[in-house]
């Protein structure tokens, strides 16, 4: 061996065993420590041992602090203290020191070892409950009831009254947040988001409520008048309204017994039949006039059907009610103006057209001695019809002219008479029927219709 190889190596020998021990001592330092660029949960943990990070951990779990989060602005918070929240230690840091290789620490220089690992904490549930049975969103001043969405009726008709969330917790679902939140070791809890509100049953957007305001809205949202001449009657949301009814599974019902009721009303105020009618004379002279079988009749059952189904189809008219009987004005004077009018005990009859006496007569009524009176009263004329023959016990009379207003009693003519009007009728009158002479009897047929009103007094 040459002398310079010699001192070469006397050289080197040394250096390399330098850089070994040294390198072997880093190598034993990172046996206790991580390697620089080290991370565990974001945590830079460079050069740090088990113990320090374990320390560091149970330092950092000790100041935990959850803050949960309520209604209206409203915040709480449950300390590590309050709970007895503390960190457990099952060897996962030692794991991940044991998962690195010393012998490659020049390697972490240039690298970054990122490691994520599951913190394991125990805290008293008992004292976790009564932290939540403490916590501002449970206190009775600030608790609010949830109030479910309702249907009202305003100035407008019916609307919906949205619901009221409220601020009422439900204490199982809150304690089951809070273990989920401290075991994450979340810094916040929204009461909101975790679902820990008691909700109304029942919202405004629900389609069923929905759908109950549109038929309450189809079934009062309408208006119904009725035509009775000088008078109406109207049937709108006022009065709709109350006919309605909703049940607790938003079924809207029309209450036909309200229909019923409604029409029936109608009829009581506006059927005329057979009323006592307050009457000007021929002579100007107001009386009163009961008895006959004149004026309108509602035909209240099918009344009640057309009311019902218009409702139910959200219709809005003007119209008239079914009748089962007709007069000739729907005014409040149902007579009219063009009616024939004869004064019993003046044995006399005039006839009005259009409030104008276009021919006037006396006659013969009813034979009183026999029972055959005539009877007062307001009748219609039930038809007219020509050349008819009168048929009854012991007669049979052909006539010109033939217009009966109650039942088989009518006008006609009375050719066989020779005169008209006095006392005849006391003990030579008609069976009932009113004979005119065959003139006036002709002019009265020409006159008048079927319907024209007969007052008789």
């Amino acid at each position: 061996m040459t002398q310079q190889r010699k001192l070469l190596l006397r050289i080197l020998f040394p250096s390399l065993l330098i850089v070994l021990i040294g390198y072997l001592s880093i190598a034993f330092y990172y046996h206790t420590h991580f390697f620089s660029g080290s991370f565990i949960n974001n945590i830079d943990y460079s050069g740090k041992t088990v113990k320090e990070i374990e320390s560091n951990i149970a330092d950092e779990m000790s100041t935990y602090t959850l803050t949960i989060e309520g209604r209206n602005e409203l915040t709480d918070t449950i300390s590590a203290s309050d709970i007895k929240f503390h960190y457990v230690s099952e060897g996962q840091v030692q794991t991940l020191k044991d998962q690195q290789n010393e012998f490659l620490w020049p390697f972490s220089f240039f690298t970054q070892q990122q490691s994520q690992m599951q913190v394991r904490c125990e805290y008293n549930e008992s004292l976790l409950i009564k932290c939540r049975d403490n916590l501002v969103f449970f206190k009775d001043n600030i608790t609010t009831k949830p109030l479910n969405a309702e249907i009202l009726y305003g100035d407008d008709g019916f609307y919906i009254h949205p619901e009221t969330l409220g601020t009422t917790l439900n204490k199982e679902t809150v304690l089951s947040a809070l273990k989920d939140a401290i075991k994450a070791c979340a810094s916040s809890l929204s009461l909101e988001n975790a679902s820990c509100y008691i909700s109304p049953s029942v919202l405004s957007s629900d389609e069923s409520i929905q759908t109950a305001l549109d038929v309450l809205r189809k079934y009062t949202d309408l208006t119904i008048t009725y035509d009775f001449g000088d008078r109406t009657e109207v049937l709108d949301r006022s009065l709709l309204k109350d006919w309605v009814r909703i049940d607790e599974n938003f079924q809207v019902t029309l209450d036909k017994q309200k229909v019923i009721d409604y029409v029936n009303f109608l009829g009581y105020y506006y059927t005329t039949f057979s009323s006592t009618r307050d009457f000007v004379r021929y002579d100007g002279k107001a009386i009163q006039v009961k008895g006959g079988d004149y004026g309108w009749i509602i035909n209240r059952t099918e009344e009640v059907e057309q009311l019902y189904q218009l409702i139910l189809d959200g219709k809005s008219m003007t119209r008239e009610p079914v009748y089962s009987q007709f007069a000739l004005s729907r005014d409040k004077n149902d007579i009219g103006n063009t009616y024939i009018e004869i004064n019993l005990k003046k044995q006399h009859l005039w006839l009005f057209v259009d409030g104008k006496k276009i021919m006037d007569s006396k006659v013969v009524t009813g034979n009183i001695s026999k029972d055959y009176a005539t009877p007062s009263g307001i009748y219609a004329i039930t038809y007219k019809e020509r050349n008819a023959t009168l048929v009854g016990q012991n007669y049979n009379s052909p006539v010109n002219y033939w217009m009966p207003f109650n039942k088989n009693i009518g006008f006609h003519d009375a050719s066989w008479r020779d005169k008209f009007g006095g006392k005849i009728y006391k003990k030579k009158g008609s069976h009932g029927c009113v004979n005119m002479p065959p003139k006036k009897a002709k002019k009265l047929y020409e006159s008048i219709q079927k319907g024209t009103p007969v007052v008789i007094y």
